[in-house]
C-alpha cells in the first residue's frame, strides 16, 4: 500500500512539472511572437505629418490565443525616429495563427527630411528599406495582463518596395534609359 501511495504521489508530482513546464513554454512563446508588415498606403497629410493606413500580420506560435489591448511603436531609420504606429483598439490573435491587424503609422516630415533622400535612393536602387522598431504592446494572456517590449534593431520592410507596389518595370526602364541616354548607371 505505501509503495501505490508514493508512486501516485510521484506521479502526481511529475504530471504538475510536466504541466507547469508547458503552460512556462507556452507563456514564452506567446511574448514571443512576431509580425511583418504587410502593407502600408498613404491616407493623409496634415500638420507636418503623413498618416499611413495598412495591414500588420501577427503571428502567435503559441497554443493559446493572445489579446492585444494597445501598441505604441516608434520607428527608426538609420538610428533617427521617423515615426510612430500606436492603436487603443483591441483585437484577438488566434492560436498557432497568423492574424491580420490594422496599422496606422504617422510619419513626422519634420524629423524625416534628412532620411528622405537615403529612403528614396534606397526605393530607386530597388534595395531593402531597414526601420529599427522600440515600443510596447499591452496584451492579455491567459487572464494576465502584460506590457510586452517589443525592440527590433533591423526589421526589413521591403526588399523592393518599386517592385511590391509595382513600379519597378518602369523604374528599371528608367535607370536603363538614363544609362543608355545620359552615362549615369546606377
Amino acid at each position: 500500500m505505501k509503495v501505490k501511495t508514493a508512486l501516485f504521489i510521484v506521479g502526481g508530482g511529475l504530471g504538475a512539472f510536466a504541466l507547469y513546464r508547458y503552460f512556462q513554454k507556452q507563456l514564452a512563446l506567446a511574448l514571443n511572437w512576431d509580425y511583418k508588415i504587410k502593407y502600408l498606403l498613404p491616407t493623409g497629410v496634415s500638420n507636418n505629418q503623413i498618416t499611413f493606413e495598412g495591414i500588420m500580420d501577427i503571428i502567435n506560435p503559441s497554443n493559446f490565443e493572445l489579446s492585444v489591448n494597445s501598441y505604441d511603436l516608434d520607428f527608426y531609420y538609420q538610428g533617427d525616429l521617423v515615426g510612430n504606429a500606436k492603436s487603443n483598439q483591441g483585437f484577438m490573435v488566434q492560436p498557432d495563427s497568423t492574424f491580420p491587424a490594422p496599422l496606422t503609422f504617422t510619419l513626422d516630415i519634420n524629423k524625416t527630411k534628412d532620411k528622405a533622400l537615403a529612403i528614396l535612393d534606397n526605393v530607386y536602387k530597388q534595395k531593402p528599406v531597414v526601420f529599427g522598431i522600440k515600443g510596447k504592446a499591452n496584451i492579455t494572456f491567459g487572464g494576465s495582463t502584460r506590457n510586452l517590449p517589443i525592440e527590433i534593431g533591423d526589421y526589413e520592410y521591403s526588399s523592393d518596395i518599386s517592385s511590391e507596389y509595382g513600379f519597378g518595370k518602369p523604374l528599371t526602364g528608367f535607370k536603363d534609359w538614363l544609362c543608355k541616354n545620359t552615362y549615369i548607371c546606377v
